[in-house]
């Protein structure tokens, strides 16, 4: 049988008649049997958020989570500083939650295009 080649699902319960009788259970799903890779072939694994396995809370050879939180909350410090030192008086009279839109909207374009590469460039000796 060549394992590339594409079939038709089977009812639940048939058996694949070259299977024989032992190897099928009526009340069982069957799960396609895995393929090896070749050698020296790279194969893909289920990756979580920033390129980590699923499943995996820490960074393996990465940068600390601590001292990202710290750069990132001083950048955003930062952010929320100037816009409210240039700002502030203007956005006085504007209602709440569209000061906080501007705001919000202000620091995550900021953070993410210039305050956080421009720190991590900076600090990327502290962070190692």
């Amino acid at each position: 049988m060549d394992p590339d080649a594409i079939t038709a699902p089977q009812r639940p319960g048939a058996q694949d008649p070259a299977a024989g009788p032992a190897q099928a259970k009526p009340d069982q799903a069957t799960r396609p049997q895995a393929i090896p890779a070749a050698p020296g072939t790279r194969v893909s694994r289920a990756r979580g958020a920033h390129d980590m396995p699923a499943g995996d809370s820490r960074p393996r050879g990465g940068r600390p989570r601590a001292k990202l939180a710290l750069l990132t909350w001083a950048g955003a410090y930062a952010v929320i500083l100037v816009v409210l030192a240039i700002g502030g008086r203007t956005l006085a009279g504007w209602p709440l939650a569209v000061r906080a839109l501007v705001l919000s909207g202000l620091m995550v374009t900021a953070m993410t295009w210039v305050i956080a590469p421009a720190m991590t460039r900076l600090f990327r000796g502290w962070l190692r």
